[in-house]
């Protein structure tokens, strides 16, 4: 059963170009080396340069704990985007059907 995870992170007042560079660099990564993930999608909130929101449909479980041990979800998002934020927010769905 597909799995989505929503996320929303906080950086760091001013961190906000830091962080949007990473998930830059993020995002065709996973969609070109995990065919596990369906959707990855970050996005920028046009209120608060700091604040992202990123929507990830995985094909199952597996899936999301194969792109939390990936080489550039640990050098990306653990290694720089982690440190600059005051809060992440994430949250598992299933689709109903």
């Amino acid at each position: 059963m597909a799995v989505i995870l929503v996320a929303q992170y906080y950086a760091q007042t001013g961190k906000g170009d830091v962080v949007a560079d990473a998930l830059l660099e993020m995002v065709p990564l996973v969609k070109s080396v995990e065919p596990g993930c369906l959707v990855y999608s970050a996005s920028r909130s046009i209120e608060d340069p700091d604040e992202f929101l990123l929507y990830e449909v995985y094909r199952d479980e597996q899936a999301v704990q194969a792109h939390r041990v990936t080489p550039h979800f640990q050098r990306l998002i653990e290694g720089k985007i982690v440190p600059l934020l005051e809060r992440r927010d994430r949250h598992l769905y299933v689709p109903l059907q």
